[in-house]
């Protein structure tokens, strides 16, 4: 791959129509896409519960760690309160 994260961020958030930094599930979509991209170990899973679907997401590794919260922040336009951790909304798994 010939871009640095943060093309890969802007061509990302350009393909989805309205993108909103507001909006967990654009995040979360975006995060899926770079999972896939840079051939993560990490990955997500969703459990269908009595009040919804829950996304989990299993991180491999602090890299794969710092690496995702690293585009969230460039998602929201470099503000720091929000991790990956609140984009899953707590529901983050630490395999490492």
């Amino acid at each position: 791959m010939g871009s640095n994260l943060i093309d890969f961020v802007n061509e990302e958030k350009s393909k989805i129509n309205s993108f909103d930094s507001g909006n967990l599930e654009c995040i979360k979509r975006i995060i899926r896409k770079a999972i896939d991209t840079y051939h993560l170990k990490s990955y997500e899973e969703v459990e269908e519960t009595d009040i919804g679907s829950i996304r989990f997401l299993y991180i491999h590794s602090i890299v794969e760690e710092n690496l995702l919260s690293k585009i969230v922040e460039e998602l929201r336009n470099s503000q720091e309160d929000l991790n990956i951790e609140g984009v899953y909304e707590g529901y983050v798994i630490r395999t490492y």
